[in-house]
């Protein structure tokens, strides 16, 4: 018998097990706008708290059925009818993950110096509209690798090269972006307010 209890993501998000992404997606954004504080008709059928946990829950399954890497393993584990109801829990799938794309080992060697070049210096300043592609030049410029990166922000070297990529499809929901975004501007030593809400603008008109 399948786990039909709170970490049963798509009964939460109240979508088919089989359903394509964008109705994942269209599922989430119903139910965060059903869920949320805005609401106020929701607070005659739960509490604050209640509501509160709800929407937790409904970011802890697009979280997973969001991402294509964590929807595969969660299915396989749902499907399997084996799996505890642990093995389902967004931390336990997160975990999973990490053994097909595991953490880089730490580099013994110090990061290598890179010849400054005061053209391009000028113009990472100047810049006001930042993609993914800008980031991976200003990465390879000072010479770090994406396992570099990840050791020095603390991201997957995996969710690091989607951020460059701007790959939505391999990445969480987009407050978690933002952070990645965030921390990994931090580490180049850029603006990272500036180039995080240019990114932002620009990830979310991909889906336009």
């Amino acid at each position: 018998m399948q786990p039909t209890s709170r970490y049963n993501y798509y009964e939460i998000l109240e979508v088919a097990a089989g359903a394509p992404q964008h109705e994942v997606t269209t599922a989430y954004e119903r139910a965060r706008a059903t869920y949320s504080g805005e609401n106020i008709a929701i607070y005659t059928i739960f509490s604050d708290q209640e509501a509160r946990e709800l929407l937790v829950l409904i970011e802890e399954a697009y979280q997973v059925l969001g991402n294509k890497i964590l929807r595969n393993i969660y299915d396989q584990r749902l499907l399997s009818g084996r799996s505890s109801l642990n093995d389902l829990t967004y931390a336990s799938v997160l975990e999973a993950s990490k053994q097909v794309f595991p953490e880089p080992k730490p580099e013994k060697t110090k990061d290598p110096v890179y010849k400054k070049d005061a053209a391009f210096e000028a113009e990472i300043s100047a810049r006001n509209d930042w993609t993914g592609a800008d980031l991976k030049k200003v990465r390879e410029y000072k010479q770090l690798t994406p396992q570099r990166l990840s050791e020095i922000t603390k991201i997957n070297s995996y969710y690091v090269t989607a951020i460059e990529n701007m790959d939505a499809a391999n990445l969480p929901v987009v407050v978690f972006v933002r952070g990645y975004v965030v921390q990994i501007a931090k580490a180049l030593g850029l603006d990272d307010k500036k180039v995080a809400d240019s990114y932002m603008k620009n990830f979310k008109g991909l889906g336009k």
